[in-house]
């Protein structure tokens, strides 16, 4: 090879950043990690990190997330096919036999795709990215009688978590966390902030939640909806619109213009659908490959 795996040290946030800058404006058109978002990574000891290093520079990036003890995601970013063909197959090596793996070709990534389907791989499933322009009148939320929305309060972490656990419980691929490996991704993240949490509360339950955070290239223009969930037995009465609503409403108010979050295509629970008609389009289409090793 013309470059060898090794891997990242926190002196390496400024190159992973830039090389990620490079890869997102090739292969999706804008930027999409800030470096904050890369030091958040780099210290998570629940991420398994290379890098592919061509004299000095960096050509390719991958990390692993262990969904359980045989299901691996991979994010693997490359703008060689040499390079990507490399990373999926050190995805590979750390993962085992037997095992699951599954990866992402975001957007218009085609060099990605091509690398997947000569290893072996096969789309399984679609997930969009969708946004809205906050360029108008935004409705106001309105809450079913008997329920009412607030923030996150201090103390409540394991309840929270707890909701969020039933309301995608039904899913397609999940997998159960821990509260432990939940607070990782959510209450330790550099950027977590109270306010932008909002709950719904019916009586001494949380009947639904909206866990909102700025996008991971730290645009503060941009607001993303993190975690959007309703509990199966507060479905159908309008509460995800509701969410929806108060969420951008809120982003508006703290000088947001767009909003965005990341959704399964075949969404069995209607979650397309209740974003279209809240007026958010389809940005972007990522495909998910599989390979059982």
């Amino acid at each position: 090879m013309s470059f060898e795996l090794r891997t990242p040290t926190a002196d390496d946030a400024p190159a992973i950043t830039a090389f990620l800058d490079e890869h997102g404006r090739s292969a999706i058109g804008e930027s999409e990690i800030g470096e904050a978002e890369v030091r958040h990574w780099l210290a998570l000891p629940t991420i398994w990190l290379k890098l592919a290093d061509r004299d000095g520079r960096i050509v390719g990036y991958l990390d692993i997330v262990t969904e359980d003890d045989r299901h691996f995601v991979a994010d693997v970013r490359a703008l060689d096919f040499e390079v990507a063909g490399a990373l999926i197959e050190a995805s590979e090596q750390r993962a085992g036999s037997p095992a699951r793996i599954h990866g992402v070709a975001q957007g218009d990534d085609d060099l990605l795709r091509q690398a997947y389907e000569a290893a072996g791989y096969k789309v399984i499933r679609h997930s969009f990215q969708m946004r809205i322009e906050l360029d108008g009148e935004l409705p106001e939320a309105e809450w079913p009688d008997g329920l009412a929305v607030r923030n996150f309060r201090p103390g409540e972490e394991e309840r929270v978590h707890a909701a969020q656990q039933d309301a995608f419980a039904d899913h397609w691929d999940f997998h159960p966390q821990t509260f432990e490996q939940w607070r990782v991704y959510t209450l330790d993240r550099h950027d977590f902030d109270p306010s932008l949490w909002w709950l719904v509360e019916d009586a001494d339950e949380l009947a639904g939640l909206s866990l909102n955070c700025w996008h991971l290239s730290a645009d503060p223009q941009f607001g993303w909806v993190q975690i959007l969930g309703v509990r199966p037995s507060w479905r159908r009465r309008g509460l995800g619109a509701s969410l929806l609503r108060q969420s951008f409403r809120d982003f508006a108010a703290r000088g947001a213009t767009r909003v965005g979050l990341g959704v399964d295509a075949d969404n069995t629970t209607g979650a397309v659908r209740l974003y279209a008609r809240a007026g958010m389009h389809v940005h972007r289409r990522n495909d998910v490959y599989e390979k059982n090793l």
